[in-house]
């Protein structure tokens, strides 16, 4: 009886003594439980033969950083090499000539200046305004987009930046949502074009001093691609362009386009050129 009580009274013991340096030394454990918990998942990524970046999907939240905490990860002392992008935290040390000290892209190791992947601004770094990316142009969102595709396909995924785009929690933040809000504005704008654009083909285009800019229709403008029809140049609008393309219109649709410059498709319109006929197939205009 006595014996039992002797070995419980050790067991809770232990316990108190193992309780009371996870207290004290919280810090040190759960950096070596990264450090080592890192170490296993690349190891176990190679020795499969697969990277791990393709074991996950880009929606598991992984680790989170702080900004101070990723900013450690610059490759100093035999460090890794990670990066964020839109929140997204990459380790990028298998491309150390490109990543690593003194190399072009050095600029976005330890932190996130996905503003700069479109600006190319590499000699500043403003933290308050390097991940704010709603003020970009729509076709700008989708490059970013196409850049973090990039990243998760060739780079070890590792976690998310709390910050703008991840909270303390690694759940998504309000602004996060606005920025995949405008991003699918963006890309169904983008596809709405190319719709237009493979319904109403682009024109000849050329310019000159002494008439201006010219624009004209054939059977192969646009793609190059032969087509029944001619067509007459027109001014296409779409949305979020102040800027016109010029599209060519078959005879069969240009008096119904032509009444009041109806809309087309969603928020793109068809005006004609000033100056120019109906029924022509060339116009001239200068900007």
């Amino acid at each position: 009886m006595f014996g039992l009580l002797r070995h419980l009274f050790k067991l809770q013991f232990l316990f108190v003594v193992a309780a009371v340096l996870a207290g004290v030394y919280r810090t040190e454990i759960r950096q070596f439980l990264r450090r080592h918990t890192d170490d296993y998942l690349d190891t176990a990524g190679r020795d499969a033969g697969v990277p791990v970046a393709f074991q996950t999907t880009g929606d598991e939240v992984g680790t989170l950083f702080t900004p101070a905490e990723l900013a450690q990860f610059n490759g100093d002392e035999g460090r890794p090499l990670y990066l964020a992008l839109l929140g997204s935290v990459f380790d990028v040390s298998r491309g150390i000539k490109h990543y690593g000290s003194g190399c072009s892209y050095n600029f976005f190791v330890g932190r996130d200046a996905s503003v700069s992947f479109i600006s190319g601004d590499f000699e500043s770094y403003d933290p308050e305004t390097s991940d704010d990316v709603l003020t970009l142009k729509p076709d700008d969102l989708i490059g970013l987009a196409g850049w973090r595709d990039f990243y998760q396909k060739d780079y070890v995924y590792k976690g998310r930046l709390v910050g703008r785009f991840y909270d303390a929690t690694g759940a998504p933040t309000t602004y996060h949502h606005k920025f995949l809000e405008l991003l699918q504005q963006a890309r169904d704008a983008k596809r709405q074009v190319e719709e237009l654009r493979a319904r109403y083909p682009g024109c000849n285009i050329e310019w000159s001093e002494e008439r201006g800019t010219r624009v004209w229709c054939t059977n192969t403008s646009g793609d190059g691609k032969e087509r029944s029809w001619i067509g007459h140049p027109r001014k296409l609008y779409s949305r979020g362009n102040k800027r016109f393309q010029c599209a060519c219109v078959p005879d069969s649709e240009l008096d119904e386009i032509d009444a009041a410059g109806r809309t087309v498709h969603g928020d793109a319109m068809l005006k004609p050129y000033d100056n120019c006929e109906p029924r022509a197939q060339e116009c001239f205009y200068r900007v």
